[in-house]
């Protein structure tokens, strides 16, 4: 599968993150699973049984271009976050 139909990012949905395309799962959570030992096969069977197979696994074939968009969309978070407001704001 191709990234865009894998990933998409919503203004709105999960504050503009990175999310398994059509939900509202930040697709990190697929990778922390991913790093805590689950396979694509348990994290659809147990956790998100409504991601196909092929969905958890296009996300493993992109995780290096996914985790750069998280990075940029962590970036700019903090960005809005940490910038000053002005008064009565």
């Amino acid at each position: 599968m191709r990234l865009d139909e894998l990933v998409e990012m919503v203004p709105g949905v999960c504050a503009g993150q990175p999310v398994v395309k059509g939900t509202r799962l930040p697709v990190r959570f697929i990778y922390e699973m991913l790093d805590q030992g689950w396979s694509p096969e348990e994290i659809v069977k147990f956790h998100y049984p409504f991601l196909s197979l092929e969905v958890v696994e296009g996300l493993v074939e992109h995780r290096e271009a996914v985790e750069a968009l998280i990075r940029e969309w962590e970036e700019g978070w903090r960005k809005r976050v940490e910038a000053p407001r002005p008064p009565g704001a």
